[in-house]
């Protein structure tokens, strides 16, 4: 008699960005398959900038996503000035990642307050929170607002910036709006400390525990942070942005529109907790104290701990971006922007968004993008996911489906995917 398998089907992930199912297959004898599904149609984000002037795709490329545009806007301009030859002054590299910040803390206060947080306190979404969790609802709403002011801000607006340009802005706020928001800067760190006392009395699962490879941009100038030429691995080894495609190999699934990725032929992650795993010791300030208080939960064994770990960046990057405010106020007025001359040439950029590594190549033949590759912390991050919802599945697969279906979404949702970025396809 053949074997009868029972499929456990979550036809769309609530809460992540994008469309993407799970489909878990039961047969007598324990879980036979696991497949994340991602349904959300194929993208051709590269393949469209082709040919087309410089600043023209510039234009396109943060149109990739609105919840972490600034992410693709900023490496997309900085590997098209590494491919003409061209650095930006150090006071515009500041404020551009002050900029960057701003995306970090928006992104991360809804992921955690909206996305994750109603998992565990028995709720279906955020909006049935209200009225018991008001507190958290506010700090959630304050903290994003605030992180999409300063993208309104230095970029002109808070999605789809368009003031950061080959050579640094296109204008600069006034210094009195910089010292603004520095004063913003500090009151919100109080709320990023109750962001993650908060998230460490949440509970990890043992279930997903286990060996996990995780790769982070290895941060330039001794700073924990967003910006680097080298990609480090906790596995001791790191290599330049460059020989990305040397270690990193991407390959098509026949469930998933968006393609999968292996370091060195095996999954792995990137994330908050892989930037944490890979960078602590550049942790400094009030997020310096609580990685020592609570380095037993920032596991590099769990992915659950992603969640922690972007609670403790909060914290960092709040901090951090009062530093780089106080820095470019001492040396404050300089010039916008430098002209840039467009040549040849062929440049990669390795960020830190804020679900992991963002990659963009860029080469540039008389004036205009003759090759684009992208690859965002999604797509490299789904071979790892698929096999850690496995991992919870052979622990629940005899609880009742509801039960396994939340946990698998749970584990999901640990990892912030952004769906629609990991669909890509190069060519038409």
């Amino acid at each position: 008699m053949k074997n009868l398998y029972l499929p456990i089907t979550v036809d769309h992930i609530a809460r992540v960005e994008g469309k993407g199912g799970v489909e878990i297959l039961i047969g007598e004898d324990g879980v036979k398959e696991v497949k994340l599904n991602i349904i959300e149609g194929p993208r051709f984000f590269e393949a469209i900038t082709i040919g087309k002037k410089l600043e023209e795709a510039l234009a396109v490329y943060p149109r990739i996503c609105s919840f972490c545009s600034a992410a693709h806007k900023l490496t997309a301009v900085e590997a098209a000035e590494k491919a003409v030859g061209f650095t930006p002054h150090e006071e515009i590299q500041a404020l551009r990642e002050v900029l960057y910040i701003g995306d970090m803390i928006e992104s991360h206060a809804l992921h955690l307050y909206l996305l994750v947080l109603p998992d565990y306190l028995g709720y279906s979404g955020p909006l049935h929170m209200v009225e018991e969790y008001k507190k958290e609802i506010s700090i959630a709403l304050e903290l994003k607002n605030l992180g999409s002011w300063i993208m309104d801000v230095l970029g002109s607006r808070a999605i789809h910036q368009e003031n950061v340009i080959l050579g640094g802005f296109g204008k600069l706020p006034d210094k009195s709006i910089l010292e603004k928001m520095k004063e913003r800067l500090k009151e919100a760190l109080p709320k990023a400390e109750y962001t993650f006392e908060l998230f460490a009395n949440l509970k990890q699962y043992e279930e997903v525990e286990g060996p996990i490879t995780h790769l982070a941009v290895k941060p330039r100038d001794n700073a924990y942070g967003i910006y680097g030429d080298y990609i480090k691995a906790s596995d001791g080894n790191e290599f330049p942005s460059e020989e990305y495609r040397e270690h990193i190999k991407e390959f098509v699934v026949e469930h998933s529109f968006a393609k999968h990725s292996h370091y060195h032929e095996k999954p792995f992650m990137v994330g908050a907790i892989s930037r944490v795993v890979n960078n602590s010791s550049l942790l400094y300030g009030k997020a310096k104290e609580l990685y020592e208080g609570h380095r037993d939960l920032l596991r590099p064994t769990n992915p659950f701990a992603n969640n922690l770990a972007q609670a403790l960046e909060l914290v960092y990057f709040i901090e951090r971006g009062i530093d780089l405010i106080d820095n470019a106020l001492a040396k404050w007025p300089f010039r916008a922007k430098d002209e840039v001359r467009i040549r040849d040439g062929f440049g990669v950029s390795t960020t830190e968004a804020p679900r992991g590594i963002l990659v963009y190549a860029l080469k540039v033949e008389n004036g205009r993008v003759s090759y684009a590759d992208i690859i965002t912390p999604t797509a490299f991050n789904l071979a790892m996911m698929e096999e850690h919802v496995r991992m919870m599945a052979e622990k629940h697969y005899n609880d009742d489906p509801e039960r396994l279906k939340l946990l698998a979404e749970m584990v999901v949702r640990a990892y912030d995917p952004c769906i629609s970025c990991s669909v890509h396809v190069a060519k038409l």
